[in-house]
């Protein structure tokens, strides 16, 4: 028997109903070339089927459920592909689209920093400026607090001076109060200013005479008696105001002088309120402007740190951003032959299985002259074992028993990612070692051929009755 099939008319028809509604990241004219594809591979397998047997008299064949099983693992496993190949690319797109951010980031910070670094010379000239005007106000206050301390020392001498000066006169004025209330009192009817030194000089001598009191006068002159106290009371308010007088002209020309000094002072302290007004505004302009200056500083500074920052990094990845990018292009590539790389290996898988090494050869170049004729794209370098396995996982088979060999490990893929349970030959019982060591952690049921002849004669005798 050489084969159950040799032709399968309907398979373009199918793979296009199965797949017209899948998604796939080609054009619609190379998604029709892949149906098409799909069921020529079905027929060429058919064919090769024959040439198998012919030449080493080993009876294979395919059926619709192969063909089904073929376009369904292209669905399962592009899907699976290109859902890695995004994940891959999106991240290595994410960092190269960081890397532009932050490259353009530097830019831009570069941009401000220029700008702050402008406005930072402009505030710290005008803030040199406003201090230059501090400076010279500052100076004018000082100067101007010279001036009122001068002011206020001579004033304040003026009032320590008329302070003497009026105690004394207050002094005396209060111990000749009384003399010169009783002379004031006798002389109330005469003209005191009228009281002159020659006129006291003239009464003089009488004062030194002894019986010149009112007591002689009484009895001489009688009611003219008053007149002795009247001529004492010239001579006591004459002497007592010739010395008062002076004092009191003195106090009036100093408390002049102080008021002078205390309207000189006010004037004084005016001026220098006013130099303090002005040297506050401007006090007040520096510190703003510096408040300005240091916060433009600030600003400068948390940019220079953020463009050194965004720079080392940058730099720090100048190497991985060429690997990235061509990463990038790899992926895109990738993306591009994704469509039919899982063509051959879906192909692959569905198909080689009852062949050997050469006919897989055969069957891998027949099927990329097919998609070559057909421009769908794919790698012209393809390693399915790489596509469809990694390093670990055939270190792993190699330490359970199986050997290195190319067509081992191909026959390990398809017993491992193929959708049907395989059936192996396996004369060498490599396989059979190979599974019993894999899967014995997951309690593997062994069943001779044997007993499961008798099981099944049992049960078919329990089905006949």
């Amino acid at each position: 028997m050489r084969s159950l099939v040799t032709s399968f008319p309907p398979s373009k028809r199918m793979s296009e109903h199965f797949l017209s509604s899948f998604d796939m990241d080609c054009t619609a004219d190379t998604k029709m070339e892949i149906v098409q594809c799909m069921g020529s591979f079905q027929d060429g397998v058919a064919e090769k089927c024959s040439d198998y047997f012919q030449r080493y008299r080993r009876s294979t064949h395919v059926t619709p459920k192969s063909y089904l099983t073929f376009i369904q693992g292209y669905k399962t496993t592009y899907k699976e592909k290109h859902a890695e190949v995004q994940i891959l690319s999106n991240r290595i797109n994410t960092g190269l689209e960081k890397l532009k951010e932050a490259s353009e980031s530097v830019a831009a910070l570069s941009r401000e920093l220029e700008v702050k670094e402008k406005e930072l010379q402009i505030a710290n000239e005008k803030a040199d400026m406003v201090l230059k005007e501090v400076t010279v106000k500052t100076q004018a206050a000082e100067n101007m607090k010279g001036d009122v301390q001068k002011v206020k020392d001579k004033a304040q001498a003026i009032v320590d001076s008329i302070t003497v000066d009026k105690a004394i006169t207050e002094e005396k004025l209060e111990a000749a109060k009384p003399a010169l209330e009783e002379a004031e009192a006798a002389l109330q009817q005469f003209q005191k200013d009228t009281i002159t030194e020659e006129v006291v000089e003239l009464l003089s001598p009488y004062f030194e005479m002894v019986d010149y009191n009112i007591e002689t006068a009484k009895r001489v002159c009688g009611n003219v008696a008053g007149l002795c106290l009247w001529t004492k009371a010239v001579a006591v308010f004459f002497s007592i105001n010739k010395e008062v007088l002076p004092l009191k002209a003195n106090l009036a020309i100093q408390e002049k002088r102080l008021t002078s000094a205390m309207l000189d002072l006010q004037k004084a302290q005016e001026e220098l309120g006013a130099k303090q007004e002005q040297l506050d505004i401007v006090q007040a302009e520096y510190e703003n402007a510096m408040r300005e200056k240091q916060t433009l500083l600030e600003d400068a500074e948390r940019c220079r740190h953020k463009m050194q920052t965004a720079s080392s990094l940058i730099s720090g990845l100048a190497g991985e951003k060429e690997r990235w990018t061509e990463q990038s292009k790899e992926f895109a590539m990738q993306t591009k032959t994704l469509v039919g790389d899982v063509l051959l290996a879906t192909a692959f898988l569905s198909y080689s299985g009852p062949f050997n090494q050469e006919f897989h050869s055969l069957l891998l170049n027949d099927w990329q002259k097919e998609m070559k004729s057909r421009k769908i794209p794919f790698h012209n370098n393809l390693n399915l074992i790489e596509m469809l396995t990694d390093a670990p996982t055939i270190r792993e088979w190699n330490l359970q028993g199986l050997p290195n060999d190319d067509l081992s490990i191909q026959n390990r893929i398809i017993v491992t990612k193929a959708s049907r349970n395989p059936l192996l030959i396996d004369p060498q019982t490599q396989g059979k070692i190979w599974i019993k060591n894999k899967e014995g952690r997951n309690d593997l049921q062994v069943i001779e051929m044997l007993v499961l002849s008798k099981s099944l004669k049992a049960y078919n005798m329990d089905v006949s009755c």
